[in-house]
C-alpha cells in the first residue's frame, strides 16, 4: 500500500482538479469565435487595438501547390529548427500530413492580413530594434523571422546559450539565476541571437522560460539605452504549468507573481513600445491541451502518439494579461497584445510532435508548432507593426 500512495493522490489531486475546472465559468465572448460574415469584400487589418483578439478560419490556399511562406525558400545558414515537412520517420502519412497543413492559410473573419513583405518589414522598420524575450516558443518567432527576412538580411547569429562568448552576449551561462520563490531552483537559460538588416535596423533574442527580474536587467543592461524606437516582444507561460501533476498551485501562483513583477516593476516604466506575445495553445489531450496527469505517469499505458484537439486551450494565460492591461490604464498604454491564441487553437496537427518528433521516447511535443504557424504569428506581427495605430504611433527614423 505504502508504494501505491503517490499514485493515490496523484488520482485523488486529479479527480479535484476535474471537479474544480468543471466550476468555472468560461468566458465565452472570448473563447468562442464568431461566425464570419458573409461578405467577401474585407478590409484589410489595420494593427489591431490593444487588446483586440484575432479570430478566424484556416482555409486551403487557392493554389494546390501552395505549402507555406517560407517552404522552398532559403532560410539563413545560422538557423536550424525541425522541420516539420522532413520528419525523423518520413513515410506517406506524414507527407500526406505536410501537404494538408502547409496548403491552409488564416483567414480572419473581419479583415484581411496584409501578405507578409520582408522589403516593406524593413521600411517599417527603419531606425529600430525588435528584442524578443521569452521561452522556446519565441525561439521559434526568431527562427521564423529570420527566414521571411532572409533577402533583407545582412549578417546575424544564433547560439545555445551555453555556446556563446563575449561576443555574443555579456551574460555567461554559468551565472546562476533563481526562481522567485524556490532560491535554491536555477533558471536554464536557453538561446542567443540576432540579425541585422541592410538599413541598420535588427532583431534581437535571449530566451529564457521563467522570469527573473536579475537577468531581465542584465540582458537589457546590453540594449541601453532603450528608446521609443525599440520593439521589446515577450511572453511567458509554457514553463509555468497552472495544472501540473505533481505541484498543482504553485506554477500559477508563480505566474501571477512574477508577470506582476515584470509589468509593474519594467514593462510600464519603459519607453520601448512593447508587445506581449499570446499564449500558443498546448495539444496533449482534453479541453485545454494541458498534460492529462493520470495517463501521464501510468506506466502501463501507450505512449501518446498523436497531438488532439482541444475545446478552448489554456485561456487563462491570455485573460490574466488582459485583465491587467484593461485595470493599469494609462501607464500600459504602450504595452499591447499580440493576438495568435485564436489563430492557434485549431492547428493541434501542425505541431513538431504531429509530424513524429519525440514519439519514440513515448513523450510528444504538442507545445512547438510547426512553421507554417509559427510564419502566421510572424505575419500578424508585421500586420500589427506597421498598419494602422501603431505604424502611426512609430517615431520617426533619425
Amino acid at each position: 500500500m505504502p508504494e501505491q500512495l503517490p499514485l493515490l493522490l496523484l488520482i485523488l489531486a486529479t479527480a479535484a482538479l476535474r471537479f474544480t475546472w468543471a466550476q468555472q465559468p468560461l468566458e465565452t465572448e472570448y473563447l468562442m469565435p464568431a461566425p464570419p460574415g458573409g461578405s467577401e469584400h474585407r478590409h484589410h487589418c489595420q494593427g489591431f487595438s490593444q487588446l483586440e483578439p484575432l479570430k478566424g478560419d484556416w482555409v486551403d490556399h487557392h493554389d494546390p501547390n501552395y505549402m507555406g511562406m517560407t517552404t522552398g525558400k532559403p532560410c539563413p545558414s545560422f538557423i536550424n529548427d525541425f522541420d516539420c515537412l522532413h520528419p525523423y520517420k518520413p513515410d506517406a502519412y506524414y507527407e500526406e500530413l505536410g501537404r494538408r497543413e502547409y496548403r491552409k492559410v488564416f483567414k480572419p473573419h473581419s479583415c484581411a492580413l496584409h501578405h507578409f513583405n520582408p522589403e516593406h518589414f524593413e521600411q517599417c522598420l527603419t531606425g529600430r530594434r525588435i528584442i524578443i524575450i521569452g521561452d522556446s516558443t519565441m525561439r521559434q518567432m526568431f527562427q521564423s523571422l529570420a527566414c521571411l527576412m532572409n533577402p533583407r538580411i545582412v549578417g546575424g547569429f544564433f547560439r545555445d546559450w551555453d555556446k556563446t562568448n563575449s561576443s555574443h552576449t555579456s551574460i555567461p551561462f554559468e551565472k546562476e539565476y533563481t526562481l522567485s520563490d524556490e532560491p535554491n531552483t536555477k533558471i536554464f537559460k536557453q538561446n542567443v541571437g540576432n540579425f541585422s538588416l541592410a538599413n541598420g535596423a535588427s532583431v534581437h533574442i535571449r530566451s529564457f522560460g521563467i522570469f527573473n527580474i536579475s537577468l531581465w536587467d542584465d540582458v537589457f543592461a546590453e540594449f541601453m539605452p532603450l528608446t521609443q524606437k525599440d520593439i521589446i516582444l515577450v511572453e511567458f507561460g509554457a514553463w509555468y504549468p497552472r495544472f501540473n501533476s505533481y505541484t498543482m498551485l504553485k506554477p500559477w501562483t508563480r505566474y501571477v507573481n512574477d508577470v506582476q513583477e515584470l509589468f509593474s516593476k519594467r514593462l510600464t516604466q519603459t519607453p520601448a513600445f512593447v508587445l506581449w506575445r499570446a499564449y500558443g495553445p498546448t495539444h496533449f489531450g482534453g479541453p485545454t491541451g494541458t498534460y492529462t496527469a493520470i495517463s501521464e505517469h501510468l506506466p502501463e499505458l501507450p505512449g501518446q502518439m498523436t497531438c488532439e484537439a482541444a475545446a478552448y486551450g489554456e485561456y487563462y494565460y491570455d485573460t490574466h494579461i488582459m485583465r491587467w492591461l484593461q485595470s493599469c490604464g494609462a501607464p500600459c498604454a504602450h504595452i499591447h497584445m499580440l493576438p495568435v491564441f485564436h489563430l492557434s487553437l485549431p492547428q493541434h496537427n501542425s505541431h513538431h510532435g504531429s509530424f513524429g518528433r519525440g514519439t519514440e521516447l513515448r513523450r510528444i511535443d504538442c507545445r512547438h508548432y510547426c512553421s507554417n504557424v509559427i510564419d502566421v504569428w510572424n505575419q500578424v506581427l508585421y500586420n500589427k507593426l506597421c498598419f494602422g495605430e501603431i505604424a502611426a504611433m512609430a517615431p520617426a527614423a533619425s
